[in-house]
């Protein structure tokens, strides 16, 4: 089970990689948390393993990590472990595993991810060896975000959220970003 940084461990999650061919997707964040743990980089762990561990069991396609210098882990992986990260063609923060054929993206701590959006990644501050897991007030508020933009895949950024809320029976006040307070305010009262 992937450890973070809140109390978790969703055993639906935990049997939705079992039984599927997502527990490669473990394995994929652990080399990458073991991997930049050895050269002292923090990293968090977002998207929808997050999603997972915070207690929404849906599939996910790919393995993004949080880390303060996106170039810097992209050249780290690619040249300690060269043949089984890959840089996907054309896009420097974007890498694939050649074993299990999993896209990792590497996502710039601080940072929005596009124009327009205003919830900045959080910045990771522990370094481990296990893959950390970036906050459910965090998570939320960058799902929210993407969400508010319009950007691909917001469809199910917004069923993520909705069904955290669900899960999780989280409060209308619940501590999100407030760039984002107004839009989950309303996600709230609709669900």
């Amino acid at each position: 089970m992937i450890r973070g940084t809140v109390a978790f461990g969703d055993r639906d999650a935990w049997l939705l990689r079992e039984n599927t061919d997502g527990h490669g997707l473990v394995q994929v964040a652990r080399k990458v948390a073991e991997t930049l743990a050895r050269e002292n980089i923090p990293h968090l762990i977002a998207g929808g393993l997050a999603v997972q561990e915070h207690g929404y069991p849906r599939p996910t396609p790919d393995v993004d990590v949080i880390v303060p210098d996106v170039l810097e882990a992209a050249e780290l992986l690619t040249t300690l472990f060269a043949g089984r990260f890959q840089r996907a063609l054309g896009t420097p923060d974007r890498l694939l595993d050649t074993r299990f054929h999993i896209a990792v993206d590497l996502l710039p701590a601080g940072a929005v991810l596009r124009n327009g959006c205003q919830v900045p990644f959080p910045k990771p501050t522990e370094i481990s060896e296990e893959p950390r897991i970036v906050s459910l007030p965090d998570l939320i508020s960058l799902k929210l975000d993407r969400y508010r933009v319009g950007l691909p895949g917001a469809g199910q950024d917004l069923a993520d959220v909705i069904e955290l809320i669900r899960r999780r029976n989280l409060p209308r006040g619940f501590p999100v970003a407030s760039p984002v307070r107004k839009v989950y305010r309303a996600t709230w009262d609709g669900v």
